[in-house]
């Protein structure tokens, strides 16, 4: 399995009082966020997203007038979006693309790795079941298989 580093969009700040007025050049300068994020980190779950968001806001939570404007531009943009079990998954409007690596290099709960990537380490594990669900944990440094992360990796598996 080839591993790539993983890359970050540079986070540019955004005014939150300036989204809440609807100001046009912070809506603006949110779709030109939201379309690099998606471009340099796709494919990339909604809840990478939000953290890069955040950063951006300079918050700790996104409230919900917030995630309904983001939602919004999210939907105006035309992302594709694909169903990771326990989050969405944003890729740009041209499509999902063929994921043949796993990135590496930034920290993500098990969750954050879009079922696309993690397919590929499933492969070349050529494991099954209980077996494949622990050497995955471990590839990521995790030891507990919990019950969320039980389903996750079965939803995992049946892709293979």
């Amino acid at each position: 399995m080839k591993e790539v580093k993983y890359q970050t969009a540079k986070i540019k700040n955004i005014s939150l009082d300036d989204l809440y007025s609807s100001n046009p050049k912070a809506l603006e300068r949110l779709d030109n966020l939201l379309k690099e994020i998606v471009a340099i980190e796709a494919p990339i779950t909604m809840n990478i997203l939000k953290l890069r968001l955040r950063t951006s806001f300079g918050v700790d939570r996104i409230r919900e007038k917030a995630q309904t404007i983001i939602d919004n531009e999210i939907k105006k943009l035309g992302f594709v979006i694909t169903d990771n079990l326990y989050d969405i998954v944003l890729w740009p409007k041209e499509g999902v693309f063929k994921v043949d690596y796993l990135r590496i290099g930034i920290e993500r709960t098990i969750y954050d790795v879009p079922y696309q990537e993690m397919v590929n380490l499933a492969r070349d594990l050529d494991l099954s079941g209980e077996e494949l669900y622990r050497a995955i944990l471990k590839y990521f440094g995790f030891e507990v298989l919990t019950k969320k992360a039980q389903d996750y990796l079965k939803f995992i598996e049946e892709k293979l």
